[in-house]
């Protein structure tokens, strides 16, 4: 092990300085003889200055390495010393150390715990200041957005609310209820009325509509006021269970279903006499079988729909008159007509053939007689197709033709009547139509459009005249083109006849011709 240098300048100390002032004196009485002579050139004083510095030096450190030899031995014993209690003092530390080390770290363990509870605290304190460090903009910010929520609950689904459950009181609760949403109706629109007075009144509201739902899962009996049938008014008490509602009066006399009606006051309607008993003797007992009707009143208004034809042509007004007569007389005409066309029996065409024969034979008492036998107009014209047999083929065809246009105007007669009726018809149920619609736009002006009821007349007048011109029309166009066809048939049928006649004239003069011929 080496001896730091600064031990070695502590022992030589006194060596090193007496050498370094000797050396000194020396230098500086060569460098004044130097200086002193002047045949020595700048140079050469110079050489000669550091040559005796060397020199110096070199003799330092002879000296100095004397003076360490002498001392080695004592500094080598001081630091063994030295070395023995720096070992003695680092065993008694280990010992100190290695017996303050379980209390030590006992001692670290709780102050790391006691560190993470206060690290754990301080998070806590950190997270309360940053939730209460929150900024006025935001705290109104959700003032404002609980208050626009606020706002839409009480202007929007409140009212909603109350305008569904106003709609959805039979006719007995609306006097029950309707004087707390009038007075809820006024509260609401008083300014001076708080948001929290608003806000209980609408909350009160919704719990008694919450009440009345129970009740009427149950059934409920409440006093109340309806209309008879008659429409006077009596006291007594409604019966409801869920939307089927009774009405019973005081005196248990008049007793039965409450119709929707647009009036003020309930109006009843008349049921049967076993029904009046089941809802006398369960607003007795308070137990009984009740009338159902499954479509709440609608099957009742239906029937009552039903009419009889009288009353329907009433509702059509003035107009149904003229429509009517004049589906009297094409009724009348069509019957007439039917039975004339359907007596009319058309000859067989065999028949001319005949006719033709006897005239050939000569014999036009016979064949005059066959032609007036035949039946209809066909007869006719046969039998003056026979009484000019004689005369040119032109002249008979010419004479059959008339009585062909002879028939024709009697069995077209009052075919145009029906014809006329079937276009006529509709026409008057437009104006009908036109007349209702008129007196429909007088009672609007005058009722309004929001009830219907006072409506019914003038559109019951538009619609029915056009309904009853319609079924006259129809069938009277039906009536007229089987007519028409008819006709036509027949006098197609003469037109037929008397061709075969004509050509059977037209041989027979031609086989006489040929057989005079022959003769002569």
């Amino acid at each position: 092990m080496g001896v730091p240098p600064a031990t070695c300048f502590q022992y030589s100390a006194c060596d090193r300085i007496g050498i370094r002032e000797w050396c000194r004196s020396w230098v500086s009485l060569t460098a004044s003889r130097h200086k002193t002579s002047p045949k020595m050139t700048a140079l050469q004083r110079f050489s000669t200055i550091h040559l005796v510095q060397r020199i110096s030096c070199v003799v330092s450190f002879c000296l100095m390495t004397c003076g360490w030899a002498q001392s080695i031995e004592q500094l080598t014993e001081r630091q063994q010393n030295r070395l023995e209690e720096a070992t003695e003092r680092l065993k008694t530390l280990r010992l100190e150390i290695r017996d303050q080390q379980i209390p030590m770290g006992k001692k670290l363990a709780d102050l790391r715990y006691e560190t993470d509870g206060k690290e754990r605290l301080l998070k806590e304190r950190q997270r309360l200041r940053d939730r209460s460090s929150l900024s006025l903009e935001q705290l109104e910010s959700q003032v404002a957005a609980g208050k626009k929520e606020l706002d839409y609950i009480a202007d929007n689904l409140i009212n909603e609310f109350e305008s569904s459950f106003k709609a959805a009181l039979s006719p007995g609760e609306i006097s029950t209820f309707g004087e707390d949403l009038r007075q809820l109706d006024l509260l609401l629109e008083q300014t001076e009325s708080t948001e929290t007075e608003k806000l209980s009144a609408s909350m009160q509201q919704i719990a008694d509509s919450l009440d009345r739902i129970d009740g009427l899962l149950a059934g409920k009996r409440y006093p109340g006021s309806a209309l008879d049938p008659e429409g006077k008014q009596l006291a007594g008490s409604f019966i409801q269970v869920g939307p089927l509602l009774y009405f019973i009066s005081e005196s248990k006399d008049t007793v039965g279903w409450v119709e929707e009606t647009r009036t003020l006051k309930p109006k009843m309607r008349s049921i049967g006499s076993s029904e009046v008993k089941a809802i006398q003797n369960l607003s007795e007992t308070g137990i009984g079988l009740l009338p159902v009707d499954p479509t709440l009143g609608d099957a009742v208004a239906f029937a009552e729909t039903k009419e009889s034809w009288q009353e329907h042509f009433k509702k059509g007004g003035v107009w149904v008159i003229p429509i009517i007569g004049f589906a009297i007389l094409s009724m009348l005409v069509a019957i007439y007509k039917s039975i004339q066309v359907s007596l009319i029996r058309q000859p067989q065409p065999m028949v001319v053939h005949e006719i033709i024969e006897k005239l050939g034979a000569e014999d036009s008492k016979g064949a005059l007689s066959l032609a007036a036998s035949q039946s209809g107009p066909a007869a006719q014209m046969l039998t003056e197709g026979v009484k000019n047999a004689a005369e040119s083929v032109e002249l008979v065809e010419e004479v059959m033709f008339e009585s062909i246009l002879g028939a024709q105007p009697k069995l077209e007669r009052f075919l145009n009547v029906i014809a006329v009726t079937a276009a006529t018809a509709p026409l008057l149920g437009l104006l009908g139509t036109v007349t209702g619609i008129i007196k429909t736009f007088k009672l609007m002006e005058i009722f309004g459009a929001g009830d219907p009821k006072p409506l019914i007349s003038g559109i019951s007048e538009a619609l029915i005249t056009t309904e009853m011109g319609l079924i006259l029309a129809i069938p009277a166009l039906i009536a007229h083109a089987l007519l028409s066809r008819r006709v036509a048939g027949i006098l197609a049928q003469m037109e037929k006849l008397s061709i075969a006649f004509v050509n059977g004239l037209s041989r027979r003069d031609v086989g006489f011709k040929a057989a005079e011929n022959s003769t002569d």
